[in-house]
């Protein structure tokens, strides 16, 4: 007990579950507090197969007292997850779990990050917590967080997906001979899913099917697109869809950053250098070839009363923004300077966002696009 972060939980809920032959579930919770779970609405769990499941390709094996536990491949019984000497820590504020891994360990993963593709065994820390910074050093966090890592052996590849969103360091160390894997969350619970493989490809299907499948694309997604920041009116992107007819490339979509803004507000276009009759018609001379166009979209919406009119409908609607804990809107720092976020957990977001889209974008008075670069999502904030 090391009772920093708060008293250690005296007594834990162990649960665990064959869901089908190669996926084991395993949670460990305080049964007495509620604590923060990623919310089903955000992240579906997967059903667990009805199938037969008398013979698993890996097994789950715990020891009482002191709490430890192991998951084993079947066919070879080697060791692929091991706590044993290493004590749960279950704090308010803080948790760690570790595990052992054979020495010089083929660990890949726990992006997204500026690591090497291989991670390093020999004191590496992934910090998972979403990064928007420029000039990103080698060695660091980047845009988006994904708590699972594919690791390599000469019978096999498995994988372990820890399902937490609360901000955690997962540390890889050797020290005299022995290799670590630790993770250290400053909140939720533990909730794994460990991923028998055994080929690489198997536990990218096994783990796409807990994470869900990415959405089908359309047939023009796959052509070669045109994209970058700074474009300084319509006439340099139509100069550059021109350009790519007279060198014989087969443009199939251009795209366009923030600079078509007006002081870079969502849901605007600049009247002087993209105004809407121009853009309407550069859209139009796209289709017309069969090519497509693609706009970019920001969620941070600047707090300019009378300028964005995107920012007025939201406090029409009561404010759907992000709050504060005492109930002011949250403030960030964005490209139009100071900004709001919609709560997409506020009932009324998804038909104040959609009307949005549906005034902008609107095929017979707006800009008609076909499809939306969603960017800075997160919410990302310059401050």
């Amino acid at each position: 007990a090391c009772n920093v972060y708060g008293k250690d939980y005296e007594r834990l809920s162990l649960t665990v579950t064959y869901e089908t032959d190669n996926r084991i579930h395993m949670k460990i919770v305080d049964p007495s507090n509620s604590r923060y779970e990623v919310p089903e609405s955000v992240f579906p769990r997967p059903k667990s197969w009805d199938g037969n499941r008398d013979s698993p390709n890996i097994n789950f094996r715990y020891t009482k007292a002191p709490f430890s536990f192991t998951i084993t491949r079947k066919s070879t019984n080697e060791v692929l997850f091991n706590t044993t000497g290493y004590p749960l820590v279950f704090e308010p504020q803080y948790l760690r779990i570790k595990t052992s891994l054979p020495t010089n360990a083929n660990i890949y993963g726990l992006g997204e990050h500026t690591n090497s593709f291989r991670l390093p065994s020999d004191n590496t820390v992934r910090t998972l917590w979403n990064r928007d910074a420029y000039g990103v050093p080698n060695g660091t966090n980047l845009y988006s967080d994904h708590p699972v890592y594919f690791e390599h052996r000469t019978t096999g590849t498995h994988g372990v997906f820890l399902l937490n969103s609360n901000g955690m360091d997962v540390k890889l160390q050797t020290v005299n001979g022995g290799t670590s894997l630790e993770y250290n969350v400053i909140g939720g619970i533990l909730d794994f899913y460990f991923l028998a493989g055994p080929s690489p490809v198997d536990v990218a299907k096994q783990y796409a099917a807990v994470a869900g499948l990415p959405a089908e694309i359309p047939y023009w997604g796959l052509g070669l697109h045109q994209c970058r920041w700074g474009y300084k009116d319509y006439y340099e992107v139509a100069q550059v869809v021109a350009n790519y007819s007279a060198a014989n490339i087969p443009l199939e979509t251009m795209w366009t950053d923030i600079d078509y803004m007006y002081e870079r507000l969502v849901f605007t276009n600049d009247p002087q250098y993209f105004p809407l009759a121009k853009m309407r018609e550069l859209v139009s001379d796209l289709h017309a070839r069969g090519q497509q166009y693609i706009m970019m979209v920001d969620p941070a919406v600047g707090v300019k009363p009378g300028v964005s009119g995107a920012y007025d409908r939201g406090q029409a609607l009561g404010g759907v923004w992000m709050k504060n804990p005492d109930g002011s809107d949250f403030h960030g720092l964005v490209w139009p300077g100071v900004t709001v976020w919609p709560d997409w957990f506020n009932p009324k977001t998804p038909t104040y966002w959609e009307n949005e889209f549906r005034l902008f974008f609107d095929p017979a008075t707006g800009i008609d696009v076909d499809g939306a670069w969603i960017d800075m999502n997160e919410p990302a904030s310059f401050c």
